[in-house]
C-alpha cells in the first residue's frame, strides 16, 4: 500500500467465487501485509465443548485480546472492541480450512458448533469483513490493490 493511497470499500457478492471457499484471497490478502485475523465461534444447545475445540484448533496462532474493528456487533457491545486474534500466517491457513471448512463466508448451520463472522486486518485495520447470517463481505483496497485483486481473481476463474 502505498502512503497516501485511499482505501475504498467494495462488497464482493455471495456468489461470488473468490468466496468459496476463499482461499486464494486470503493468500492474496497475506500478499500485500494482511498478518492477523479475528472470527466469532458459535454453537448451538450444549455443544459448548465442540465450541472450543475449534477455537482449539487456531491457539498456536493467537495473539490474545487486540481491540479491533468488527464486523457484527451485539447488543450491549462497543465497535472496536477487544476480541481474541490470530496471527495470519501459511500455518494458520491450514488450520482455518478445518476450522471452517465452508471457507471464508460460511454456512454456519452445518453442526453443533461453527466460526462465523470472519474478518482480516492489515496493522490493525480491518481489511476484509464477513458477515455471515447476511451473506456479506467486502474488501478495504487500494485502487490498485483492487486491480491487483481483480485481475487474479479473474485468472482463477478462467483456471477453472
Amino acid at each position: 500500500m502505498l502512503p497516501g493511497s485511499p482505501i475504498r470499500t467494495r462488497f464482493l457478492a455471495p456468489e461470488d467465487p473468490a468466496l468459496h471457499p476463499g482461499w486464494p484471497l486470503l493468500d492474496f490478502l497475506m500478499s500485500i501485509g494482511c498478518d492477523e485475523f479475528a472470527v466469532t465461534f458459535m454453537y448451538s444447545g450444549d455443544a459448548r465443548a465442540a465450541c472450543g475445540q475449534l477455537a482449539g484448533r487456531l491457539a498456536f496462532s493467537s495473539l490474545g485480546d487486540r481491540t479491533r474493528e468488527r464486523t457484527v456487533t451485539y447488543a450491549g457491545q462497543q465497535n472496536p472492541r477487544a476480541a481474541e486474534g490470530w496471527r495470519l500466517d501459511p500455518s494458520a491457513l491450514v488450520a482455518l480450512r478445518e476450522v471452517m471448512p465452508a471457507g471464508v463466508l460460511g454456512q454456519p448451520h452445518v453442526r453443533d458448533a461453527w466460526a462465523e463472522d470472519f474478518c482480516v486486518y492489515r496493522q490493525s485495520a480491518l481489511v476484509l469483513g464477513v458477515v455471515t447470517h447476511e451473506d456479506l463481505a467486502f474488501l478495504r483496497l487500494t485502487d490498485a490493490e483492487w486491480r491487483r485483486w481483480s485481475r487474479r481473481s479473474a485468472a482463477q476463474r478462467r483456471a477453472t
